[in-house]
């Protein structure tokens, strides 16, 4: 009887061993590296774009509206002077077929709001109340939410790229204004503010303040709801 359970210990105890050598002859379990972290030194800059700034407007203005051509989405342009606040606001719906802009000024006292339809053009002075309706009006997607006044800000600007960023779930760079690259071409003595551009070419903000001694103009700028803006009839349309 002691010579059996002696037997069965022996079975038991060389079943353990060679369950600890089995598994300490494994090998280990392969392990992904991470991802290398994304910087200024190595993102993907877009055309038009470096490290160092803008490498060229023309192209960065137009990388910037190839990129955001036939999508929905919502901008905002707002210039401050010493004597007034211009607010433009652009909303396009690509779905819908629909678009509007919202544009204020506070030193002419104006604030209108126009609709853009498969019906045609709307337009409504929220100043005097006065409906514009143009129902057989042919309209520009692209034309209507482009906005004039976005390049000229950006012109011979001095900056860098200070970090990365995530806006609409796309990774960025975000630029620090020092300046401008050649001050006498350039009716300011200095600028600054910042830059954010998307990897993906689309100028994503900026807020930029130029001046001189005896004049300043701050000019920001926003996109947002990329891919997922809407335009809806607004309450100052008609019953149809």
């Amino acid at each position: 009887m002691i010579n059996r359970l002696r037997g069965l210990g022996s079975v038991v105890l060389l079943a353990v061993l060679l369950t600890v050598a089995g598994c300490a002859g494994s090998p280990a379990t392969e392990q992904q590296s991470p991802a290398p972290e994304v910087t200024v030194e190595n993102v993907s800059y877009p055309t038009g774009w470096s490290q160092e700034g803008i490498t060229d407007i023309g192209a960065a203005i137009q990388t910037h509206k190839t990129t955001v051509r036939n999508t929905s989405r919502t901008s905002r342009l707002t210039t401050i002077d010493d004597d007034s606040n211009r607010t433009v606001v652009r909303t396009l719906d690509t779905d819908a077929g629909t678009a509007s802009i919202r544009w204020t000024d506070t030193l002419f006292e104006s604030d209108v709001h126009s609709y853009y339809t498969p019906a045609g053009v709307f337009e409504y002075d929220r100043t005097t109340g006065e409906l514009s309706q143009n129902p057989d009006q042919d309209w520009n997607p692209n034309r209507v939410t482009s906005h004039e006044g976005l390049q000229q800000p950006l012109v011979a600007l001095e900056m860098n790229a200070t970090r990365t960023v995530t806006v609409e779930e796309t990774t960025a760079v975000r630029y620090t204004v020092t300046g401008f690259k050649d001050p006498d071409s350039i009716p300011y003595d200095t600028a600054s503010g910042h830059v954010t551009v998307a990897e993906e070419g689309f100028i994503a903000e900026y807020n930029i303040t130029r001046e001189n001694d005896e004049y300043t103009r701050q000019t920001s700028y926003e996109l947002s709801e990329f891919g997922t803006a809407t335009v809806t009839r607004p309450a100052w349309m008609p019953d149809e």
